[in-house]
């Protein structure tokens, strides 16, 4: 029974409990006694200091006797005048100054209701300070303060000899030591406090306990009820043992009810001839979308997933025609029907779906026709009992590998014609040189001079495609890091005002500058390139008109006039596609030709007289580096946007459903 109480859980717990209360009684009871012998201390130095003390006073008080002429009377304690009694402890910062005879009685004091009085701390102790005193020691009193007091006195004894050397009575001193006396007090304060705190303690072990083991006491009684394990057993053995044993038998129960209902089950299945089936609960399970037609083209059911991609209402479908509902997507249909009338699964088909916001999928159509017992002939004499759809979007996935191979082009592209501008620039910098000589050797001809001045500037604006040209085709690693957008944004805007050709465009940034990760000098560039060409946008036809500056709010466009040249740099987390920013830079121009829209982010092409086609194209290379897409939409005589939209971090796309 011993055993089972020290070594069962409760039990164990409790053992804890109680030797953690004991060690705190020690930790209390040490702390308390260093305390204790450090106040000893302080109190045995004071006494030796007030030991030091009686005994100068007894010196003064024979030596003023000796002076004086007076004698002791014999075997009696000398006469001292209360009054000088005083003023030597007034002197000496005394309390008290006493002149005790043998027996005890006060014979002079400074102060006077004492005299011919007893004293008490002579006769406490049964006459052991008296007997100390006649064989010449110092004796101490224990420090004297009344209770709930803070302040306290010390006294100390000396023996007064005659001039035989025989004790002819004692001096006693007494000094107020308030140090002392904080010292105890704090003592005998910080004592109580422990002591009623490790009372508090104890109370809260006991309650903890309890609260620590009612459920588990509870938890033990249930699960004996429910294993039907006999109570007086359980008891007996270990709280462990007994509470896994109970479990078990709790598990063994468990598991031969659910034999006998799968016995059950089995059965009634075979009473009814039938098996039950769980196909809409594993269709609703799946996140691919997924459709069931029955062997006469009739939609059986459909799950939520391809409810939202082909926006059909569940509600709807059962016994109508499949071609009826996939009537606004043919592909679809088609496939669906292919499959019913030759009973063979299609399988890696790649349709385009219009989803109900306009935007066109990619989708991936998987097609598998099943038989059963009462599986119907298909057409072509295939017995199928009807087909499963399931419907992957790819959009996404092309999308990434479009990505991809436009960066395996751009790569290519920029290795051919990195050649090509080295060998264009080595010979423009030769005729840079000779159209210099030819202006230094012309002297007074100014024909020859405008001619070379002339070649010098063409040379200029082709030295400047070139460098173009180069930027474009040098491989660039993005050294990516977090980008404040909002500050970036109040640069390019106090650029784009303090340029002069500028003048009369107001600019605007909108957005709430979500966090980023990019390349921030690349990323400045693209933005430079799209806010030129809105501005340049303004110089064709159509599109020049006066406005003032609209600021670097996002209200810009309603307080500018309805005519007024305005550039707007947005950039806001995008709805459609989680984890990426889109940053748009947006002009109310002339916008771009619907047969030119197509070729803006070729390189070299350009409508523009002077332009290099190249600025939109360093743009679509710097979403390409960072693992993003650069789109254009315009509406021409009215607006055009450019949108950057690029991964908050790069590196980490947004997640795709893969499962087909």
């Amino acid at each position: 029974m011993r055993r089972a109480v020290l070594g069962g859980y409760a039990g164990q717990i409790k053992i804890f409990l109680v030797l953690l209360v004991v060690f705190l009684a020690v930790a209390i009871y040490f702390n308390v006694h260093l305390l204790a012998l450090a106040r000893n201390a302080i109190l045995d130095e004071t006494g030796e200091r007030l030991g030091v003390e009686a005994d100068l006073a007894r010196a003064e008080i024979e030596r003023d006797q000796m002076l004086r002429g007076l004698a002791a009377p014999a075997g009696g304690a000398p006469y001292i005048p209360p009054t000088y009694l005083e003023r030597m402890a007034r002197r000496r910062g005394l309390e008290r100054l006493d002149i005790i005879a043998l027996e005890g009685r006060v014979v002079s004091s400074s102060d006077p209701a004492r005299v011919g009085g007893g004293d008490a701390d002579l006769a406490a102790d049964g006459g052991h300070r008296r007997r100390r005193l006649l064989a010449g020691f110092t004796v101490v009193t224990p420090l004297d303060r009344p209770a709930a007091a803070r302040h306290a006195t010390l006294a100390a004894y000396r023996p007064i000899r005659d001039r035989s050397r025989a004790t002819a009575g004692f001096i006693r001193v007494e000094r107020e030591v308030p140090a002392l006396a904080a010292v105890d007090f704090n003592l005998r304060t910080i004592a109580a406090i422990q002591a009623g705190g490790l009372a508090f303690v104890l109370a809260l072990v006991i309650l903890f306990a309890r609260w620590l083991l009612r459920p588990y006491r509870t938890l033990q009684r249930a699960a004996v009820e429910a294993a039907g394990t006999d109570p007086a057993v359980a008891a007996a053995a270990d709280d462990a043992e007994a509470l896994v044993g109970a479990f078990r038998g709790v598990i063994d129960k468990i598991r031969a009810q659910e034999t006998e209902l799968a016995g059950l089950k089995r059965r009634a299945a075979g009473a009814a001839g039938t098996a039950p089936v769980e196909g809409e609960r594993l269709l609703a399970g799946m996140s691919s979308a997924a459709l069931v037609l029955a062997a006469d083209g009739r939609l059986v059911t459909i799950n939520a997933a391809a409810e939202a991609l082909l926006g059909i209402d569940r509600r709807t479908v059962p016994g109508r025609s499949g071609d009826e509902i996939l009537a606004p997507h043919p592909q679809l249909a088609a496939l669906v029907r292919s499959a019913l009338r030759s009973g063979e699964g299609r399988s890696r088909e790649v349709i385009t779906l219009a989803g109900r916001d306009g935007r066109v999928c990619h989708i991936g159509a998987m097609i598998s026709p099943f038989r059963g017992d009462a599986a119907v002939a298909a057409p072509d004499g295939a017995v199928i009992d009807g087909v499963v759809c399931l419907l992957t979007d790819l959009t996404e996935i092309r999308a990434l590998r479009e990505r991809a191979r436009l960066k395996e082009s751009l790569a290519a592209l920029g290795e051919l014609s990195a050649g090509i501008a080295h060998e264009f620039r080595n010979s423009l910098a030769v005729i840079q040189g000779y159209a210099r000589l030819a202006i230094h050797a012309a002297g007074k001809a100014a024909a020859t001079a405008a001619h070379g001045a002339a070649i010098q500037r063409e040379v200029g604006r082709l030295q400047a495609v070139v460098n173009d040209f180069l930027r474009f085709a040098r491989h660039e690693t993005p050294y990516f890091q977090d980008v404040d957008l909002g500050a970036l944004a109040a640069d390019l805007a106090a650029a784009f005002r303090a340029d002069p050709r500028h003048e009369g465009i107001a600019v605007a940034i909108e957005g709430d500058m979500p966090a980023l990760v990019a390349d921030e000098a690349l990323l400045r560039q693209a933005l430079h390139n799209l806010m030129r060409n809105a501005a340049e946008s303004f110089a064709g036809p159509g599109g020049a008109c006066n406005a003032g500056d609209a600021g670097a709010s996002g209200g810009a466009d309603a307080a500018a006039p309805a005519t007024a040249r305005v550039v707007v740099l947005r950039a806001f987390a995008s709805a459609a596609q989680k984890g990426m920013v889109r940053l748009e830079v947006e002009d109310n121009g002339p916008g771009i030709p619907v047969d030119s829209l197509p070729h803006i982010f070729t390189p070299f092409y350009t409508t523009k007289e002077g332009g290099t086609g190249l600025g939109l194209a360093l743009v679509r290379k710097v979403a390409a580096l960072h693992d993003g897409q650069v789109e254009a939409e315009s509406a021409p005589g009215n607006r055009t946007r450019i949108a950057l939209l690029l991964p908050v971090r790069p590196g980490s796309p947004p997640a795709i459903d893969l499962v087909a």
